[in-house]
Parts: C-alpha cells; structure tokens; sequence
C-alpha cells in the first residue's frame, strides 16, 4: 500500500487537508509535535472500476488504496532536538511521497505562528527542516565511515562515503537530494537512510474560499517549485473541500456544481501524487471481482503479475491485454477478441496505464 506523509508548519491547514481527503474527522488546529500522527486508509477513486462493473456484473468491486499520515505540525529548528524529531520525522521516513500544506489563506481566528501570511517563507522554513534532518543523518554516517576506512579500507565503503559526500553537497546548497539524478545502484545503496528530501514533494496551496478563482495565478506564483519530474505543484481550498467531503454522496455533486468546483481534493491531489511518482494502475475484471492495481511505470507484465499474488507471477505464462479505452467502446472481453483488441503478450511486456489484463499461469 502507498503510503503519503502529510507535513507543513502548524496552522497551515494540514489537518482540515487531511480530513478533506479521507473523510475523517480529525481535531483540527495546533498541536504538540508530540503528539501522535492522524493515519487514514483511503480508495483510490477510479471511474473506470465503474464500466467494469456494467461489463463484468462482478459480485466485488475493489479499488486500490492508499494511507495518508497527517504529521505533527512542524517548526523552526525542531530537525535539531532529538525529542522533537520522533514526532515528525520517524513519522514519513518510510513514505513513498510528501504532501507538503503550504498555508495562503488569510482568517484572523487562525493566527499564523509567524505572525504573517507567507507562502514563500513557510516553504522555504519546511525544506530547510527536511534538508537538516538529511544533513543530521548522513554527517552521523560520514564520521563512522571515515573512522572504519582508517582502520580497514573496503571498496563498498569507500564507494559509500564518496556518495554521501555528494549528497550532503547538494544538501549544503539548500537543495533537496531529489533534484540528484542518481542511479539505481547509488539509489540501493542508500535505501535504508530514509532521506527526506530524496522522496517526491506534491505542494499543495492551501487557498480561502475567496482566492479560488485566482488559483492560476497562485500556482503560477510557485510553478518553480515544480523544476524536477519528483515535484508537483496544485491548489485547494481545504476548508471548503472538507466540507463536501463530510456530504452524503448524493448531495456532493450538486454542491460542487454549484460552486464550479470540478474535482474533489481526493481527485485532485491522488493524481497529481501518482504522477511524482511515476505510478499508473492497471485493472482486472471478472465474474469473481474487478479490481485496480497500482504499479510504477516501467513494470512488465511478469512483474505486475506478482502485484496480485506471487504465485501468478512465479508461474507466468502469458497476459491477454486490452486497452480500457477499448474494452469500454467495444463492451465485452469476447467482442474485442472478435476485432483483434485483445493482445497476448510476453513476461516483457510493459503494461501501460488502463490496461485491463487476464493473466494465464500455472504452478
């Protein structure tokens, strides 16, 4: 399962963000760092499952899933205190991305830790915790290391301390490790560190209900943030979010008609997730059950295979595929047979974003 680590300054709304995308009701305002992380488990939305369904007429319908950990709010120089740290920090070391709340809106009830509404500022304030948090990590490491190559030389040591060299100068020039375009062998070899900054960023600005209508100018503002394929960048208004999100589905889309709000922030900030990434889903149906699978781009069909069960992978013999596009125009697995949209494809075969697959396998 996808993991999301959900961080940014106290008061910035990451909370009521979290509430919006998982349809909790988490306290919100300012809390202790000390306090234990908001987890929730949310499905990934997928029309698509829907026309399976009408194709298919399955008995279960499953949807991917992802969980969102909403951290304790940040502050200044808290990546230094030890004590502090374990509240945030230990919380997103093991997630796939970040989802930074950058604060915009103005409310004179929520007053700003700093005083001041500044968007710029607070980004800037949070990647320098992530990026001291890293530098913290690898200089530990850099000191054990050279003592260990005084003592007896080791090539994978060696080979180590020159990669961690590299990235606490990437770190020292205030940039994160994910602007570094490192293989996978450097990728292995620091893959237990649990780097922060190496992880993918999706900022999301968190506007006031009267600042929607400027959301292109707002992320214009910010569009640099968005300088490596690991970054994203869009905006919510995630007081007004909450609030459909805490609807009854039935009266959900006419009050987001109403407002000309298009898409809910579960939409919105999923996609944009997927794609720093690199992820796509591919999808299975049947009598039994359609389903959604998330796999990172690149996955062969042996590969994405073993997302379903170890077993279908180990035995892997071939893989019926059809684009979704297709099998909905055409609306039945035996008629895209019939017209040659039914594909048979090898262990090699890269699958591609909507593919709706049958595995045959034996063991």
């Amino acid at each position: 399962m996808l993991k999301f680590g959900i961080i940014g300054l106290s008061q910035s709304g990451k909370t009521t963000v979290f509430n919006a995308l998982s349809g909790a009701h988490a306290a919100v305002g300012d809390y202790s760092t000390s306090k234990a992380a908001n987890i929730a488990v949310v499905k990934v939305p997928d029309k698509r499952l829907d026309r399976l369904v009408e194709i298919f007429k399955p008995k279960k319908i499953t949807h991917a899933e992802i969980e969102y950990i909403d951290i304790a709010g940040m502050s200044a120089g808290a990546s230094s205190d030890k004590k502090k740290e374990a509240a945030y920090v230990k919380s997103i070391r093991e997630t796939d991305a970040l989802i930074q709340i950058v604060r915009c809106f103005e409310n004179q009830n929520v007053p700003h830790p700093e005083g001041s509404v500044d968007p710029g500022r607070d980004i800037t304030e949070t990647d320098s915790e992530l990026i001291l948090a890293d530098l913290m990590v690898i200089e530990n490491r850099l000191a054990k290391l050279e003592h260990n190559i005084k003592v007896v030389k080791r090539d994978r040591e060696e080979a180590e301390f020159r990669l961690l060299s590299r990235l606490r100068e990437t770190l020292e020039a205030e940039k994160p490790l994910r602007t570094l375009d490192l293989t996978a062998d450097d990728l292995k070899m620091i893959g237990s560190f649990g780097f922060l900054t190496i992880k993918p960023m999706l900022y999301v600005l968190n506007l006031g209900e009267d600042q929607l209508p400027d959301r292109a100018k707002w992320e214009a503002d910010f569009i640099d943030l968005t300088n490596t394929a690991k970054s994203g960048l869009t905006s919510i208004s995630g007081s007004l979010q909450m609030d459909i999100a805490n609807l009854d589905q039935s009266e959900r889309a006419d009050f987001m008609k109403e407002l000309g709000i298009e898409s809910s922030a579960s939409d919105i900030i999923i996609q944009k997730s997927f794609e720093i990434i690199g992820m796509i889903a591919f999808l299975t149906g049947g009598e039994p059950e359609v389903h959604s699978w998330p796999i990172r781009k690149g996955t062969t069909a042996q590969e994405a295979a073993g997302t379903i069960h170890s077993d279908i992978q180990r035995g892997f013999i071939k893989a019926e595929t059809v684009s979704f596009d297709d099998l909905d125009r055409l609306g039945s697995w035996p008629k895209a047979r019939e017209t040659g949209k039914l594909h048979l494809n090898g262990k090699a075969y890269v699958v591609q974003d909507g593919d709706v697959i049958l595995f045959m396998f034996n063991v």
